[in-house]
């Protein structure tokens, strides 16, 4: 039985050898040299001439092809070496596709990590170096290789939210690279704090000088009008203390504080670079928008739950020490003269706590000029002006042209 399997075998290889096989047949028997190293051997042999099959292999001298003819063996030669080749090339490219799903894989695991530290430490960022400035709707390519968030920046202004341009950060593998881009290609700076040196109180005329400009513009706006305006104290307070000292003259519903500025222990170092010069805007002052922070699930008292609130804050902070690299690189574009020192600022808070020396608050205009009558206001700063949103209308929306 087993010899009558092989003169089987063998006489698919003659007629092979003599050219009588079908295409079909061809592909099946190259199946099966594939498959049986000893067949594909014994066709190398037959096509080399160095066998003449004998009378143990059971196959007369009749049966045996005549020598091929030069064309013949160049022929085979040829067929043989393409199909190498398309063998070789099949096993490249299931290689290279291989590779591309592996690197894919990879490319977008490696990138969905790095993309939350981006965005966070982005986010943060913008937070706590822009005075008034938050991080809207964003748009991201995730990828280790390359990636790419877009968020939008708005201001608010009463009660609307207006845009202020966008900030976008890309990496390349592990660099990444940050910078905001403003709304017409400017961002227009009103914003400004004065920071409380210990033992250097304002006189009675720069206090003047810092507060009259801003109270008399609002004094000739009109009613129907809402603004920001950004305001400096004395001294230093806690979020309680901030509140309690803002209600003496407006009731909570008349405003809204959209960021605090406070004491990170770089200020002294800045207003003490330039002479005479105390006051911080965006780059220089430092602070956070409480709306911008996260307090886990449970909700939060409004305007109060200050030492939860500060909590939340010092975690961010303590995040952006973990992520300095990051922090760094993205804060460039963000922070003027030196690297944020987020370091430095959070050892700083962690042993002195959240000390609040100014805020930038939003409103109807004559309800904020009733701050001029606080005497430990040192400085005043208008910002932003526009018509009367205060009052939510019952229904209202947005059709875009896209």
């Amino acid at each position: 039985m087993e010899n009558k399997d092989k003169n089987s075998r063998d006489q698919k290889l003659l007629a092979y050898l003599r050219g009588e096989m079908t295409e079909g047949e061809e592909q099946r028997l190259g199946e099966e040299v594939i498959r049986d190293e000893e067949y594909a051997q014994r066709l190398e042999r037959l096509l080399l001439g160095e066998e003449q099959g004998t009378g143990s292999d059971n196959v007369s001298s009749k049966e045996i092809p005549a020598p091929l003819t030069e064309e013949r063996q160049r022929a085979i030669i040829r067929r043989g070496k393409w199909r190498m080749r398309l063998s070789n090339s099949a096993f490249t490219m299931g290689l290279a596709f291989f590779a591309g799903v592996l690197l894919f894989v990879v490319n977008g695991w490696f990138g969905s990590l790095m993309h939350d530290d981006l965005f966070r430490v982005a986010k943060d960022m913008v937070n706590f170096t822009q005075p008034g400035v938050s991080v809207g709707s964003s748009g991201s390519e995730v990828g280790l290789f390359y990636g790419k968030i877009r968020m939008e920046l708005r201001e608010r202004v009463g009660r609307e939210d207006k845009n202020a341009g966008s900030f976008e950060s890309t990496n390349f593998l592990w660099k990444t690279s940050a910078k905001p881009e403003w709304t017409n290609g400017v961002r227009e700076q009103k914003l400004f704090f004065n920071y409380p040196i210990t033992g250097q109180k304002l006189t009675q005329a720069d206090s003047e000088h810092l507060r009259t400009p801003a109270w008399a513009t609002m004094e000739k706006l009109p009613e129907g009008t809402v603004s920001q305006l950004a305001i400096s104290f004395d001294h230093f307070l806690s979020y309680e203390e901030y509140y309690a000292l803002i209600s003496r003259h407006a009731s909570s519903d008349a405003y809204e504080t959209v960021w605090f500025a406070v004491d990170s222990g770089q200020e002294q170092a800045r207003t003490g670079a330039d002479e005479g010069v105390r006051l911080l805007g965006a780059g220089d002052v430092w602070g956070f928008a409480e709306r911008e922070l996260s307090y886990g699930n449970a909700p939060i008292q409004v305007n109060g739950e200050g030492p939860r609130r500060a909590a939340a804050y010092l975690s961010e902070m303590k995040f952006l020490s973990e992520q300095e690299r990051l922090t760094n690189e993205i804060g460039f574009s963000l922070v003027s003269r030196s690297k944020p020192q987020i370091a430095e600022r959070y050892q700083y808070m962690q042993k002195n706590g959240v000390r609040i020396y100014g805020a930038v608050l939003t409103g109807p205009t004559k309800e904020l000029l009733k701050l001029q009558q606080e005497k430990s206001i040192t400085a005043a700063f208008l910002g932003k002006v526009d018509w009367w949103n205060w009052d939510h209308p019952a229904a209202s929306g947005t059709h875009y042209s896209w």
